[in-house]
């Protein structure tokens, strides 16, 4: 029975693993076909340009504080709880996911003070490494802690080369964001699949559904930032911080959540003879 078991998980992973790898080429064949991708000239000219205080696009960059805040969090739980079973063997790429956070939320707020490629240069380096970390956080909760461990620094080093590429590419004149989009849009493809093909001991699929539905939304408010700033007073895209925030915090949660399970002492029940 046990053999057969596992003959069925075996299969079940190598088809998973083969369906990963499909499309991941799909993905990446379809962007070789497309060819270079140039950054939209009006991509730095947001609906919401107000100055506030004596600062430029105030709601832009002050809206970035949680990153800060949250990446400062994440670093001291990482940092003092040791033995978390979530961090267990890959403990790393927490830390360099809530770095990215706070990195993120620096840089951001420098580049919406100037909006311009260069400054967007540090924002996009420092999401990247939250982005990769992330992914490789998923494969060692869900798939392996081995697998994860050894893929965070090839993903983080790919995130980090994809934005280099880009701006180097801006300054020959033809910009390219092939592989940016393969960085920031191939995880949203691939960590569904290893939701629905593994299972976790620690963390909860709809956990990751909820910090799923955070980033969506936070993509949808930017898409439609002109849109929202019409209908209030604060633009779709300081919202869209403000939604991509709280799916940092909602993995900072499931650590404390999961830090303070473990660590509760287990009360035994003691029957009374009569």
């Amino acid at each position: 029975m046990k053999t057969q078991t596992l003959h069925i998980s075996t299969t079940r992973h190598t088809t998973a693993l083969l369906i990963i790898t499909v499309v991941s080429g799909l993905v990446v064949g379809g962007l070789v076909w497309y060819g270079p991708i140039a950054q939209d000239p009006t991509y730095h000219y947001f609906a919401d340009q107000r100055t506030l205080l004596k600062l430029p696009n105030f709601w832009n960059v002050v809206t970035n504080f949680p990153f800060v805040l949250l990446g400062l969090l994440g670093l001291h739980r990482c940092l003092t709880m040791p033995n978390n079973p979530a961090c267990a063997g890959n403990r790393v790429a927490y830390i360099l996911f809530f770095t990215g956070a706070l990195l993120t939320g620096i840089s951001s707020g420098y580049y919406h003070v100037q909006p311009d490629n260069w400054s967007l240069l540090w924002d996009r380096s420092s999401m990247t490494i939250s982005f990769m970390a992330f992914l490789a956080i998923v494969i060692g909760a869900f798939v392996s802690k081995m697998v994860g461990r050894q893929l965070l620094a090839p993903l983080v080093l790919f995130g980090l080369f994809s934005v280099q590429y880009w701006i180097a590419a801006e300054q020959l004149g033809a910009g390219d964001l092939r592989l940016y989009v393969i960085t920031q849009f191939l995880p949203i493809l691939i960590i569904p699949l290893i939701l629905y093909f593994w299972s976790s001991q620690t963390i909860k699929t709809s956990d990751l559904i909820i910090i799923g539905a955070g980033y969506g939304l936070a993509k949808l408010l930017e898409s439609l930032d002109a849109q929202v700033f019409q209908l209030a007073t604060i633009s779709g895209h300081s919202l869209k911080h403000l939604a991509a925030a709280f799916s940092i915090y909602w993995l900072w949660h499931i650590l404390g959540r999961i830090g303070s399970e473990r660590s509760e002492p287990k009360c035994k029940i003691i029957r009374r003879r009569v």
